[in-house]
């Protein structure tokens, strides 16, 4: 199953396949951004020398696509206010310090942690009920897009009726086996959790995994976990990038194609990553916010490589340790649709799912030359866009012109970009087009 000829197959590099997931240590400070969201940031609840509980919230939501924001450790609130962040942009935040005391007293409440519900229980709540709590959790998608996932959990009135849940375990991204491993680990809460989102969404709507054909294990152990719930199926995909993108992954699980600037829901379809699924899993059995997640750590010379499950919050220096010498690029996320880092200054937040420090081998520099009418671009674009006309008209500032040949719809998948033969910077120009066409 795949969505069609387009895409690419990019090095997988998946250094870290197979790393079991490894628990960071539960910091004694934290720094957390309250923009963990893709709407407006959290307003502090919380002022310098307030003493705060593990899961207390600490950021309150501002709006349908924000979302609400904990502390994952007790300790004393140092400070309200700029906090630097891995991107170099900076962002509003909260900084937290730990006593000896409030330190083993959240390690002490970890190991007596007992669960809310039980299964039976879960069957008695109400969609309501579900969706509210989700919406407390500070719950977003963790797949990248930081969608607050009640939102997405409750379309709006005269939206079709959801026929499908999708849970996307495609984890196409070169580099990133965060998904794999939580998939490989704790398939049972993976599909406890779809079980909850179903609830929310009612007894007639079916669920699909789907899960790129790399990944035997995971699909196995998904498969099992699957068997005994008959409206969830496991299908595996072929693997191509960008084999995880949204409109991709409905046409290949559903044969259903999403119409240019639609939603999923047009076609009766959510989507939910994996790792969603899970926090869903954690904040409805345990009660748990989300206050930490699973992210990959990868590159060829990073010593500390491997999938870690890290405190939101968490200083990216106590991660990684020492930068290798070769270190030329930082980038979180994938290679493909990451974003390059400042530095390892600032702290990790819900929609980091992976740290890559990457030498001059692994992200060559390329000279630019002219375009050589080779349309390779266009031959690879999931969207049947063509992006090598889509970045001249953004690079000469015409943006009208742009925008009627649809440069909204552009998933910034980097396909584009990684077929070049010119190593033109496609999809970068067309990112500034689809900011000033947004603009105006």
């Amino acid at each position: 199953m795949t969505f069609g000829r387009t895409g690419v197959h990019p090095p997988e590099m998946k250094l870290t396949a197979g790393s079991p997931i490894k628990d960071m240590p539960l910091p004694r400070r934290v720094e957390i951004s309250l923009a963990q969201s893709l709407g407006r940031p959290a307003e502090a609840v919380v002022k310098p020398g307030d003493h705060v509980s593990r899961f207390d919230l600490i950021g309150e939501a501002q709006g349908a696509v924000s979302a609400n924001v904990h502390t994952p450790i007790s300790g004393t609130v140092k400070s309200v206010g700029p906090i630097d962040t891995p991107d170099g942009h900076g962002a509003t935040g909260v900084i937290i310090e730990a006593s000896d005391a409030d330190h083993a007293c959240d390690l002490q409440s970890i190991c007596d942690a007992t669960p809310l519900i039980t299964p039976d229980g879960i069957g008695r709540l109400s969609p309501q009920e579900i969706t509210d709590t989700i919406r407390r959790a500070g719950i977003v998608g963790l797949g990248g897009a930081t969608f607050p996932t009640a939102t997405k959990l409750s379309p709006s009135p005269g939206s079709p009726r959801c026929e499908y849940l999708l849970i996307n375990g495609a984890e196409c991204e070169p580099y990133l086996t965060c998904d794999d491993a939580i998939m490989r680990e704790m398939p049972g809460e993976i599909i406890t959790g779809i079980e909850i989102i179903l609830r929310a969404l009612g007894d007639d709507v079916r669920c699909i995994v789907g899960i790129e054909d790399n990944k035997p294990q995971a699909i196995r152990e998904m498969t099992a976990a699957a068997r005994s719930h008959s409206r969830i199926t496991v299908m595996p995909t072929r693997t191509r990038y960008p084999q995880g993108g949204e409109k991709m992954l409905v046409k290949a699980l559903t044969g259903r194609t999403i119409a240019p600037g639609a939603l999923p829901i047009s076609e009766g379809v959510i989507i939910q990553n994996v790792a969603t699924a899970l926090a869903v899993y954690h904040a409805v059995v345990w009660g748990m916010p989300l206050v930490e997640r699973v992210m990959t750590v990868s590159g060829k010379d990073c010593q500390a490589a491997g999938n870690y499950r890290v405190p939101i919050g968490t200083p990216l220096k106590d991660i990684v340790g020492t930068l290798p010498d070769t270190t030329v690029r930082i980038v979180n996320g994938g290679t493909m649709m990451g974003r390059a880092l400042a530095g390892i200054q600032g702290s990790t937040a819900k929609g980091m799912s992976g740290l890559l420090l990457l030498n001059s081998q692994e992200t060559p520099l390329r000279d630019t030359t002219p375009c050589v009418r080779c349309g390779r671009c266009v031959e690879v674009c999931p969207m049947g866009l063509e992006p090598y006309l889509l970045a001249k008209l953004s690079q000469l500032g015409r943006i009208d012109d742009a925008a009627a040949r649809h440069v909204a719809d552009c998933m910034e998948c980097g396909c584009c970009s990684y077929s070049c033969m010119a190593g033109r910077r496609l999809v970068d120009w067309i990112k500034v087009g689809k900011s000033m066409a947004r603009q105006r």
